[in-house]
């Protein structure tokens, strides 16, 4: 069962909704969203998306989500991806066709065509200009990607630096896991302990990491064997457990929790260039599910929130029904002008300060979900309308489906029984005659 399973329509509910906050005079401008339309770029046909505060991706395996969001990181990084490149002693020579192996993967340089198009926030863009640098004068890093291959960041709970993967592995997990390498290596090298640090994520965050994904167990640096390595503290071992000894859950997740500490900083937004604006403004996390109870994805959902609270616009692609509760949930609380209180209570979050600021930005956010399907085409579906008459949005992507299928094929499994005669009445048949 789904939240939108315990809401019901909501349109029916309008009339017990709470009283929303009194208008101001002042009237807010809001600033036009980020849009991003693409024609046959790999898998996908078609798509047009305008991004939100948080953005969310769904759609089956191999339907271009991920070089979609690939392609939105080079048009946001693009002088950034070739600093690093040449930093790392990579030329392409202005060729685009090695360009796109080396930034999308091997075997990718055919996902851009003739036929393909871009337009980036109006602009016509051809994506093969961008296997060179511009002559802008923006340089820094503006997008954080944690890609879905992240656990490839710590084989064996080691770190990997960016040269040490070959060429043809994506750019984006490439340096996702240099980010890490530098994190683990020297930020916290000489602390011992990665979680729970008191220092890096507050009570209301670190809490339901502990409960749910490390079971009160502590997160180290092993270097024993001369290398700093990742291991789990188990309390009344004396040795910690290695990498491939943990549960696939909390491999997956440990990544992208060094992730989330290179996001959060003692100030707002991490700083990548040379003045207090120059930071991150996007960050892209995909399927940040993986291996994950429900529990540990809502844990996970609890830091997105707080990316989005320090002023982060968030892209998420995920498989979850969990993840579109909570987009449909707070959807729904913004409609009926709810309190930060029935956020907490989905997350079921005590009533502190860190929680209630959290839980009040969340409510004045834009949400945004879009579907990619099999054909190559691309679907707003952010209402996330159960009752909708379009199974894309009804079935969220085709999400919920399978439920929704199961729930039918339950009901038409109690009518049929209730439709046949009893044992006891066909009983009662045989004994009159």
């Amino acid at each position: 069962m789904t939240i939108a399973d315990l809401f019901g329509d909501s349109d029916q509910k309008k009339s017990a909704k709470s009283p929303r906050p009194a208008a101001t005079n002042k009237s807010v401008r809001k600033t036009k969203p980020p849009r991003l339309q693409v024609n046959h770029l790999g898998p996908v046909a078609s798509a047009d998306l305008a991004f939100g505060d948080l953005t969310v991706i769904v759609g089956p395996q191999a339907t271009g989500k991920s070089i979609f969001l690939q392609t939105l990181k080079l048009l946001v990084d693009r002088d950034q991806i070739h600093d690093t490149f040449k930093h790392h002693s990579m030329s392409f020579n202005d060729k685009a066709g090695a360009f796109m192996e080396g930034y999308f993967g091997r075997g990718l340089s055919g996902a851009w065509s003739a036929k393909s198009s871009l337009t980036w926030k109006g602009k016509s863009v051809d994506l093969a200009d961008y296997a060179k640098p511009s002559k802008s004068t923006t340089r820094h890093e503006r997008m954080f990607y944690i890609p879905a291959q992240r656990v490839m960041s710590l084989p064996g709970g080691v770190s990997q630096n960016f040269g040490q993967f070959n060429f043809g592995d994506p750019y984006t997990l490439r340096a996702f896991s240099d980010a890490v390498h530098d994190l683990i290596q020297n930020e916290f090298g000489a602390k011992g302990e990665l979680f729970p640090g008191p220092n890096r994520l507050n009570d209301t965050l670190r809490k339901p990491i502990q409960n749910h994904l490390f079971g009160g167990n502590r997160l180290v640096i092993d270097d024993k064997d001369f290398t700093k390595r990742l291991g789990l503290h188990v309390k009344g071992q004396d040795k910690p457990l290695g990498f491939l000894s943990w549960s696939a859950g909390q491999r997956e997740f440990t990544p992208l929790l060094m992730g989330a500490y290179w996001l959060c900083p003692t100030t707002n937004r991490r700083k990548t260039g040379k003045t207090v604006d120059e930071c991150i403004e996007w960050v892209v996390i995909e399927e940040p599910e993986m291996g994950l109870h429900p529990q540990g994805i809502s844990a996970v959902l609890l830091l997105v929130l707080e990316l989005m609270r320090r002023g982060y616009k968030v892209v998420l692609s995920t498989h979850s029904p969990v993840v579109l509760d909570m987009v449909w949930a707070l959807q729904e609380f913004k409609k009926l002008g709810s309190s930060e209180a029935l956020v907490r209570q989905v997350f079921d979050l005590q009533s502190t300060p860190d929680a209630k600021k959290i839980a009040q930005s969340a409510l004045t956010k834009d949400y945004a979900v879009y579907y990619f399907d099999r054909g190559g085409s691309v679907q707003d579906i952010s209402n996330l309308n159960p009752g909708a008459m379009d199974t894309a949005e009804s079935e969220w992507g085709g999400i919920s489906g399978f439920a929704t299928r199961t729930n039918n094929a339950i009901a038409d499994a109690v009518a049929e029984s209730e439709s046949r005669p009893s044992k006891r009445r066909k009983a009662r048949k045989q004994e009159s005659i």
